[in-house]
Parts: structure tokens; sequence; C-alpha cells
């Protein structure tokens, strides 16, 4: 008999709690969706098109950020800064990101995921070709949506077998 309650009070106990394996979609996390999507556009004009400094804005002005791209690491904007400043960012179209994902966590965060083709010539018929596959984490600052962290990758895509 125990058993039974204990399953029954269980069971009403979970009636009331919110899945946590699918979180909703509201309009707050729609509204925070476009917003980061707009800031990630601008994110994607500004290194394709060489812009260093809107590029640098939309980084979250913090020892704390960190970024990981390829080979490399930077922990803090001023670090990342320096090398951006020495360097030239790559060349590419806003239009090349593709497969981009927003996803709200909450209204003070959200998750980008995207891939972008290799600079360079596509790769000859039926050999690999490279993409990029990118992760940003976009936090809510006074200053506005910024990246607080970044990474991202190259990946060799073999051709499928026909």
């Amino acid at each position: 008999m125990r058993a039974i309650e204990l399953f029954i009070g269980l069971f009403l106990l979970c009636q009331g709690i919110p899945s946590l394996a699918h979180p909703a979609t509201t309009p707050d996390s729609d509204a925070v969706e476009r917003e980061v999507r707009k800031v990630f556009d601008v994110w994607s004009r500004a290194l394709t098109s060489g812009d260093k400094k809107a590029y640098l804005d939309t980084f979250w002005d913090s020892p704390k950020l960190i970024i990981r791209v390829a080979d490399s690491e930077w922990k803090g904007l001023d670090a990342y800064r320096k090398r951006i400043e020495a360097a030239q960012l790559p060349p590419g179209n806003p239009a090349d990101y593709r497969d981009v994902q927003v996803v709200a966590l909450g209204d003070g965060g959200a998750v980008v995921t995207y891939e972008r083709p290799a600079p360079g010539p596509p790769p000859a018929a039926g050999q690999p070709s490279t993409i990029f596959r990118g992760t940003a984490v976009f936090i809510k600052t006074p200053a506005g949506w910024k990246i607080a962290a970044w990474q991202a990758g190259a990946v060799t895509i073999k051709p499928r077998e026909s």
C-alpha cells in the first residue's frame, strides 16, 4: 500500500513540473533569437568584409571572454584585439554562412551554431572539402548582445559514395 501511495504522489508531483527536455518556445525566446541573429549577422559581415572595429565590437569586453579558433586560444578581449589588429581577417561573403541555428537560453543568453566553407577554390569533384563549423555563446550585457565565447574549427567532409 505504501508503494502505491508513493507512486501516486510522485506521479502527481511530476505532473506539475514543466518538461526540461523540451523547453517551450515563448515570444521572449523568439525575440532573443531575432536580436542575437542581428548581432551574428553584424559579426559575420564585419568578419568577411575586414571591418575589424565592427567585428571586435561584437565581443564581450571582459577578461573572461574565451576564443578558440583552429589551434589557437585567446582569453580576454585585450588579447584577442592584439591578435586581430596584427592580422588580416579572412575574406568571404556573409551569404556563405549556412545552417545557422540560434537558440535562446532564457532572456540573457543564446547559442549560435553555423557552418561556412573554407576560403579558397572549391575542391575538384570527388575530392574532400573543408568547412568551418562554429559555436558562439552570446550574453546580454549593458552594451547589448555580445559574444562571450566562440569556438570554430575546420572539418573535412568526404564526398558521398555514388
